[in-house]
């Protein structure tokens, strides 16, 4: 009976410890002294599993009004699928990627445009970005993009990303832990800066 009991009570711990453990963060975006927005990143861990979801709330009238919505899936740190949305509530105006592995390949769907990314893993995305500084990483995949793109570090926690346009986000760690990113725009800057 004894060891009945404990084979119970062990199991029963293996199974709380396999729990799903979760991070959230939450930000506001700031442009000036007004707050125009708010970023709410999720990460749940269960296993190999990982599963990060970014929601994200912009309100600047007249400029821009926008809501982001990023989920990826990822086992064994590498991406399996990536759904990015960008909806504005113009017709036309909206914007989308789909990143889904297939075998040792992506397929990937932007706007509409298909593609194809051969024999490579994608092991770092921009989602990531909300919850480790990313040491040594040079290109990370950006799930609204569907494309790489470059990264740099500048030093004292701050890192580089690269647009496609051109523009360079700025993203500010402190201690590993994300606390600002300085979004350039045309009159301006944006920011968005960790409150919880």
């Amino acid at each position: 009976m004894f060891i009945m009991k404990s084979l119970v009570l062990s199991l029963l711990l293996s199974f709380l410890m396999l729990e799903i453990t979760a991070q959230t963060h939450s930000y506001e975006i700031r442009y000036g002294s007004h707050v125009i927005g708010n970023i709410t990143a999720v990460q749940k861990v269960a296993g190999t599993v990982k599963k990060i979801a970014i929601q994200s709330n912009v309100d600047m009238k007249p400029l821009a009004k926008f809501n982001l919505n990023i989920d990826c899936d990822y086992d064994n740190n590498i991406l399996l699928i990536a759904n990015a949305k960008r909806t504005t509530g113009k017709e036309g105006d909206d914007k989308y990627s789909i990143t889904k592995r297939d075998g040792k390949n992506y397929s990937i769907n932007h706007n509409g445009e298909r593609s194809v990314l051969n024999n490579t893993d994608i092991v770092h995305t921009v989602a990531e970005l909300y919850f480790f500084e990313p040491h040594h990483i040079t290109s990370i995949f950006s799930e609204l993009q569907g494309a790489f793109l470059p990264l740099r570090s500048l030093g004292n926690g701050l890192y580089e990303l690269t647009l496609p346009e051109g523009k360079k986000n700025v993203y500010k760690y402190e201690k590993g832990t994300l606390v600002q990113v300085e979004i350039p725009q045309a009159f301006g800057k944006a920011l968005v800066v960790k409150i919880t």
